[in-house]
């Protein structure tokens, strides 16, 4: 799926606020964007990834905004996911975050496990 980005950064700003936190700053999240553009969906959500999970834009809530902004974009993309992958997203969200893996490869090949299973 090769659609643009469903959300933008003001929107992303705004996911983040409903969990208490505030934009620190905002170049990765832009660099995110710009590099998702093109891409496949599960590119993109790895870019986001990083930007949100390893840059740290936000003073709180970068996981939970990682997950929502996923989810988001996967809904937008017409990506049902079941609880189970749920759980497996949370999952990936957890490790990139605790291990600070910034390899977007890597961190694209965790999307699409966590999405479909391969």
């Amino acid at each position: 799926m090769n659609s643009e980005y469903i959300l933008d950064k003001e929107q992303i700003r705004m996911i983040n606020e409903k969990y208490g936190g505030s934009l620190r700053s905002d170049a990765e999240i832009d660099t995110a964007l710009t590099l998702g553009k093109g891409k496949s969906v599960y590119r993109k959500i790895a870019y986001l990834w990083r930007a949100i999970l390893v840059g740290h834009p936000f003073t709180d809530g970068n996981k939970r905004t990682a997950l929502i902004v996923a989810l988001t974009v996967l809904d937008k993309c017409k990506i049902e996911l079941d609880e189970n992958k749920k759980e497996n997203m949370v999952s990936e969200i957890t490790k990139i975050a605790k291990e600070n893996i910034t390899d977007v490869n890597r961190i694209e090949r965790l999307v699409r496990y966590a999405v479909t299973g391969n």
